[in-house]
């Protein structure tokens, strides 16, 4: 499915790529309308009401994945609610297979992803990306989402990537979407990015169900 013959730069998506979707689906649909309503003292019908449609409104902008705007919005202390679920926090099957597979080719690896420092924090304890990782680099250093052209320019500026020979793999469609309009060669999209539900149309993207499946059959081809 994958020329990996003609790839230098493996570019990973975490949360629904690498990392279990779930931790992040329970906690903005379920654990922090939960937690804001016993906080404010008001219902949970309320609390969602408050919640949901300030979260759809900010859907594929920076600031849907800005734990600091949602604290603004909320008033309420977004990381330390997460740290009360970080157990959740889980690799996705075939990840950890496939990253140390990966880590036997000479290809550069790097973590390119929308997620905030806050919640980089309270995840790498558990999941310990570094250690298959040359480089991490989050869409709110560059002031752009994934979705957004002005992120590919700044990181491609930044680490050098032929876009021909790079892959970019990640769970959402908009995002690869982007990518490959900014000139990223390969393309690989994640179709059961949350373990607790069905698994996504991918559209004419490739896709593995997991990482796993992403591995070579035979590790010729790669050399």
């Amino acid at each position: 499915m994958l020329d990996w013959q003609n790839i230098d730069t493996v570019m990973l998506d975490m949360d629904g790529t690498l990392l279990d979707l779930h931790f992040d689906t329970y906690y903005w649909l379920h654990h922090l309308p939960q937690r804001y309503a016993d906080i404010k003292g008001v219902s949970l019908t309320q609390a969602k009401d408050v919640i949901y449609p300030k979260l759809t409104a900010q859907k594929g902008t920076l600031n849907w994945y800005c734990l600091d705007y949602w604290q603004q919005e909320f008033d309420i202390d977004i990381v330390a609610l997460k740290k009360e679920i970080d157990h959740k926090v889980q690799l996705l099957p075939g990840t950890e297979d496939f990253l140390n597979w990966l880590t036997t080719t000479n290809k550069r690896i790097f973590l390119v992803t929308n997620a905030h420092s806050g919640s980089l924090a309270v995840k790498q304890p558990h999941a310990r990306l570094e250690r298959w990782l040359h480089g991490i680099y989050l869409s709110h250093d560059y002031g752009y989402a994934k979705e957004e052209q002005g992120f590919w320019a700044a990181l491609q500026e930044d680490i050098g990537y032929d876009a021909e020979r790079s892959l970019m793999v990640d769970d959402n469609l908009q995002v690869l979407g982007a990518a490959q309009e900014s000139g990223i060669g390969h393309l690989l999209a994640v179709s059961e990015p949350d373990s607790q539900r069905p698994a996504q149309h991918t559209g004419d993207f490739n896709s593995v169900a997991h990482l796993g499946l992403a591995i070579p059959a035979t590790e010729t081809s790669i050399w």
